[in-house]
C-alpha cells in the first residue's frame, strides 16, 4: 500500500478574484444579500445606541441632584425602557440575520452543487481517469458545503467587521480624542499579532489538511481492500498504521488548536493592559471635570465592541482560508470542458430499425505523440453483424466508443445513418446505441432499476423482455422478490456472468437500433453464453451490431470480420474468407490452436506487444 497521494490542499492566502468567479451563483439572490447587509448595519446602529443610552441615564437623571425624586425616577424609567427595547430589536435582528444568511447560503450551495454535480457528469473521461470517484465525490459534497461558511456568513461578516473596527474608533475620536489616540495606540501590537498568527496557523492548517487527506486516502484504500487484509490475518498490522496516522493528524491539530489560543489570549491581554490605562487617564479625566462620567462609561462600552470583531477575523481566517481553498477546487472542476461538446445545432433521426454506421478514415490518439487509430475506413450496412478482432492494445474498445461519443475522433468522421455522431444530439444518439462494456457496473437499487437504469419509459413488461432475451429470467424470478429484489453496492451479492448478462439485458430495454458489444460474454461461463448466443441470435434481427470479443463462438458467424493490428484495418472479410487468405486471422487462430486445452478461446489470444492503451 501506498503512502503517497497527491495532495490538494491550498496554503497561499485567499484569492479575492474568486468572488468574481462565484458571482453568477449569488446574482439571483443580491436583494436578499443587500438585505442581510441592512440589517447588519441596523443591527450595529442599535449596538451603538445602547450605550448612548447609559450615558444619558448617567449623566441625566443619576446626576441631576436638582431635580425631584420622582422625576429622575421616571426619567430613568424610560431610559431603562428605551435599553430594554434595544436589547430586544437587537435580539430579533439577530435572528432575522441567522434566518436570512443560513437560506441565503443553503440557496447559493444547492445550485452550486447542482451545477457542479452536472459538470462532472458532463465532464469527459480524461477527466475521470486524472481524478477518482472518491475525490470527485468530496468536491461535490464536502467542498461545496465548505463554501456555506464563505458565502453566507464568511466574507458578508468579515468584510462587515472590518466596517465595524473603523466605525467604532470613529466613534470613540468623536467621543474623546486624547483617550482615543491613547486606545489606539494598542492597535499596532494586535495587528503585529494577527500578521504571526496568521501566517503560523496557516501553515499549520495546512499541515492538518495534508495528514487528513492522506489519512483520509489510506483509509479508502485499506476499506477497499478490506478482504485480501483479511485473507492474509493483517488486520492487526492495519489497525496499528490507522492508528499511528490518526494521532499524527491529531497532533496536526494540537498545534492548530495552540496557534489559535495562543493568539485569542495575547489580543485578550492587549486588550486588558489597555483598559488598564484607559482606566488611569480616563478617570482622571473624569476627576478633572473635563470628562462627563456617562461620556466615559460610553467610551469605555465602545472600546469593549471593538475585541469581538477583532477575534471573530482572526477565528474566521482559517475558516476562510478552508472556504476559499475548497472555493479554488470547485472553480477548478467547472473551468474543465465538457467532452462532447454539444452540436450547436442538434440533429435527431427517427427510429426506423437498423442503421447504418460509417467510419471514414478515422484517427484517434489519446495523447498527440501516440496514435491508437489511423485512417479507420468501414461500413457497418444497416442490419450487418460487424466484429473487431486483433491483439491486445490494438485498438479495439476505443473504436467502439466512437459510435455513441465516449469519445470524438481526432481526425476522420464517424457517421450514424449518415449523419456525424458529432451532429447529434447526444440523447438522441445513445438511446439508439445500445452499449455493453467490459465495465460491469450495477447500481444500488433493484434488478428493475438496473435493467431499466432508473428511466421510467421502460416499464416493467420491456425489463421483462429483455431479461428473457439474454436467458436471465429464471435467475431473477428465484430471487426474493423477483425483479424487484434489492442490488447491493456494485452488485456485489451477484456473480461476474450474472452481473454481465444484467448489464446485457440493459442495453437490449431501451430497444437500441444498434449494438455496440464489448467483450460481452468475456465474463460468463460456456453455458450460459451458449444461451446468450442463442439469445442474440434473436435479439440482432433487425439490429446493426458491432462486437469486440476473444471467443471464436461470437466472431465466426459475423456477417464480416475486421482484423486490427497498430490501430489499422488489416483485413476485412467473412470468418471462411479471412481463413482461406491466410493472414493475420488465419495466424491467430494457429496461435490459437497451438496454445492447447485451457487456454483463451478466440483470437485476441495472439501474442503482440501492446503499442497504445
Amino acid at each position: 500500500m501506498s503512502n503517497k497521494w497527491p495532495d490538494e490542499s491550498v496554503d497561499h492566502p485567499p484569492d479575492l478574484r474568486l468572488l468574481r468567479q462565484l458571482w453568477p451563483f449569488a446574482r439571483p439572490y443580491r436583494r436578499a444579500f443587500a438585505g442581510c447587509l441592512l440589517v447588519l448595519a441596523v443591527s450595529f446602529g442599535v449596538e451603538l445606541a445602547g450605550p448612548w443610552i447609559l450615558r444619558s441615564a448617567i449623566d441625566g437623571p443619576l446626576s441631576a441632584r436638582d431635580l425631584p425624586r420622582a422625576d429622575r425616577v421616571a426619567a430613568l424609567g424610560w431610559h431603562a425602557a428605551g435599553f430594554g427595547a434595544l436589547l430586544l430589536l437587537g435580539t430579533w435582528l439577530g435572528w432575522v440575520y441567522g434566518r436570512l444568511t443560513a437560506w441565503n447560503g443553503q440557496r447559493v450551495v444547492r445550485d452550486v452543487r447542482s451545477r457542479l454535480f452536472a459538470h462532472v457528469l458532463a465532464a469527459g473521461p480524461s477527466f475521470h481517469e486524472r481524478n477518482p470517484a472518491g475525490k470527485l465525490t468530496t468536491r461535490v459534497t464536502s467542498d461545496v458545503e465548505n463554501l456555506n461558511e464563505l458565502i453566507s456568513t464568511g466574507v458578508l461578516q468579515s468584510a462587515f467587521d472590518l466596517l465595524k473596527i473603523l466605525g467604532v474608533l470613529a466613534a470613540l475620536f468623536l467621543l474623546d480624542v486624547r483617550l482615543a489616540v491613547f486606545t489606539v495606540a494598542a492597535t499596532p501590537l494586535v495587528i503585529v499579532l494577527s500578521l504571526l498568527f496568521r501566517d503560523r496557523a496557516q501553515k499549520a492548517y495546512s499541515r492538518v489538511r495534508v495528514k487528513l487527506g492522506l489519512q483520509n486516502a489510506w483509509t479508502a484504500e485499506v476499506v477497499g481492500g478490506t478482504r485480501i487484509t483479511r485473507a492474509f490475518g493483517r488486520q492487526d498490522h492495519v489497525l496499528r498504521e490507522y492508528a499511528a496516522r490518526n494521532h499524527d493528524t491529531a497532533e496536526g491539530w494540537r498545534e492548530t488548536v495552540f496557534h489559535f489560543s495562543l493568539f485569542f489570549s495575547l489580543v485578550d491581554l492587549a486588550l486588558r493592559f489597555t483598559t488598564i490605562g484607559m482606566l488611569w487617564f480616563g478617570g482622571s479625566a473624569v476627576l478633572e471635570g473635563s470628562l462627563a462620567p456617562g461620556q466615559f462609561v460610553q467610551f469605555w462600552l465602545y472600546f469593549g465592541m471593538l475585541s469581538a470583531p477583532i477575534k471573530e477575523l482572526g477565528e474566521k481566517y482559517n475558516v476562510l482560508q478552508a472556504a476559499f481553498a475548497s472555493a479554488e477546487r470547485i472553480v477548478q472542476i467547472l473551468g474543465e470542458p465538457v467532452q462532447p461538446k454539444p452540436p450547436t445545432a442538434p440533429r435527431t433521426a427517427p427510429r426506423r430499425g437498423a442503421a447504418s454506421i460509417r467510419f471514414e478514415h478515422v484517427g484517434f490518439a489519446y495523447e498527440p505523440t501516440r496514435p491508437v487509430l489511423a485512417d479507420v475506413d468501414f461500413e457497418a450496412r444497416p442490419g450487418e453483424r460487424v466484429a473487431v478482432v486483433g491483439p491486445s492494445g490494438a485498438g479495439k474498445s476505443t473504436l467502439l466508443m466512437l459510435v455513441s461519443r465516449l469519445r470524438d475522433v481526432s481526425s476522420g468522421r464517424v457517421l450514424v445513418d449518415g449523419i456525424d455522431v458529432r451532429e447529434w444530439d447526444l440523447s438522441s444518439l445513445r438511446h439508439r446505441v445500445g452499449v455493453v462494456s467490459q465495465d460491469l457496473f450495477l447500481f444500488t437499487g433493484t434488478v428493475l432499476d438496473n435493467v431499466r437504469l432508473f428511466d421510467p419509459a421502460v416499464d416493467e413488461a420491456r425489463a421483462w423482455r429483455a431479461l428473457e432475451l439474454v436467458g436471465i429470467a429464471d435467475f431473477v424470478r428465484a430471487l426474493p422478490g423477483g425483479i424487484h429484489a434489492r442490488v447491493e453496492e456494485r452488485g456485489a451479492t451477484f456473480s461476474q456472468g450474472e452481473r454481465q448478462l444484467l448489464s446485457f439485458a440493459r442495453a437490449l430495454a431501451v430497444e437500441p437500433d444498434v449494438l455496440v458489444l464489448d467483450e460481452a460474454t468475456a465474463s460468463i461461463d460456456s453455458a450460459a453464453e451458449e444461451r446468450l448466443q442463442r439469445a442474440l441470435q434473436v435479439a440482432l434481427q433487425g439490429r446493426t451490431a458491432l462486437v469486440v470479443a476473444h471467443r471464436l463462438s461470437t466472431v465466426r458467424d459475423a456477417d464480416r470480420i475486421l482484423v486490427l493490428e497498430h490501430g489499422r484495418v488489416v483485413e476485412s472479410g467473412s470468418h471462411r474468407e479471412l481463413v482461406e487468405r491466410r493472414g493475420s486471422y488465419h495466424r491467430m487462430l494457429q496461435a490459437l490452436a497451438t496454445s492447447g486445452p485451457g487456454t483463451e478461446t478466440g483470437p485476441d489470444t495472439a501474442r503482440q506487444a501492446p503499442v497504445a492503451p
